[in-house]
């Protein structure tokens, strides 16, 4: 048995020499973006992973406090308050890819002055966020604002909506802008794959009597799925660190109603000093971010299995 094993052992060590020798000169092109990922993106997220595990204050001396600022994080109800609000604002995400499907399926149709309505559809995103911010704080401005004046001089509405009053009036602005400001990105990606499907599928599904929803179900759909998965993996990984509008509009209130978890990293780093317990913070933000990644790659890999079933 230990023979057998030492064999295969031997066979597998073999096996990537011979890779690396017929490969040298490949892995020594990728070389300098691997020193790139581990020196500046992996030693710091475990040199994060060791900070969160101290009391370590801004310019002070850390001491070692183990779990304890995961502890006082799950048992501090402002955190549980901003983790609900982390989750609802990650769905701005399906809002975003909504948008932009049901846009890029539009001008798909559009046979004359297309490029216009495509530039018209990225002014948004042509913007800074902190501009586009700023336009939608002085909008949705509750006394001076002209959306609500408009609204109350019609008489759409009895009286103006002091929405940043309230956690989920003021949560439901945020999730706007941010769909309003991000969504032209998935729909590039959307736009793009659309062009590259074959005119010959959508002929043969006429053919053969398939309506738009069935054309859509069993044509369009399939043929996005990469390119739905990739516009999602990425913007929720944006969005999730967005905090910029989300200080413009609320700065995080009332109370922690619309504090998601990037805005409280924030808060106690910059505001507070408290490195380790924002560090805690950013773990279980990574944490969050890579679970919905894998979620949104799981489904699609079962999709794409059941479909080539």
């Amino acid at each position: 048995m230990a023979s057998q094993t030492s064999h295969a052992l031997l066979r597998r060590t073999e096996r990537y020499r011979d890779v690396l020798s017929e490969n040298w000169f490949a892995y020594l092109l990728i070389l300098p973006v691997l020193l790139f990922l581990v020196l500046l993106m992996w030693v710091p997220f475990v040199q994060g992973i060791y900070m969160s595990l101290h009391n370590w204050p801004f310019g002070g001396d850390p001491s070692w406090v183990g779990l304890g600022n995961y502890e006082y994080l799950f048992g501090w109800q402002p955190f549980i308050t901003s983790l609900k609000a982390t989750l609802i604002f990650a769905s701005t995400t399906l809002f975003q890819l909504g948008v932009a499907l049901a846009a890029a399926l539009a001008v798909r149709e559009i046979r004359r002055g297309k490029s216009l309505v495509t530039g018209s559809f990225l002014l948004s995103y042509t913007l800074p966020p902190l501009v586009t911010g700023t336009i939608w704080a002085y909008m949705l401005e509750p006394d001076l604002g002209p959306v609500f004046g408009y609204l109350t001089q019609w008489e759409l509405l009895e009286e103006t909506i002091y929405w940043g009053s309230h956690g989920d009036s003021a949560l439901a602005v945020i999730l706007f802008v941010t769909t309003w400001t991000f969504w032209p990105f998935m729909f590039l990606i959307i736009s793009a794959s659309l062009e590259s499907i074959p005119e010959e599928m959508y002929e043969t599904a006429r053919m053969y009597g398939a309506n738009r929803v069935q054309t859509f179900l069993r044509v369009t759909l399939p043929q996005l799925k990469s390119a739905i998965l990739i516009a999602l993996s990425i913007r929720i990984i944006w969005n999730m660190t967005k905090i910029s509008q989300v200080l413009q509009l609320t700065n995080g209130g009332p109370g922690y109603e619309t504090s998601i978890l990037a805005v409280l990293l924030y808060r106690f780093s910059y505001e507070q000093g408290q490195m380790g317990i924002s560090y805690a913070v950013g773990v279980v933000l990574l944490t969050m971010t890579i679970g919905f990644v894998f979620v949104f790659i799981r489904e699609f890999e079962r999709a794409s299995g059941g479909d080539a079933a």
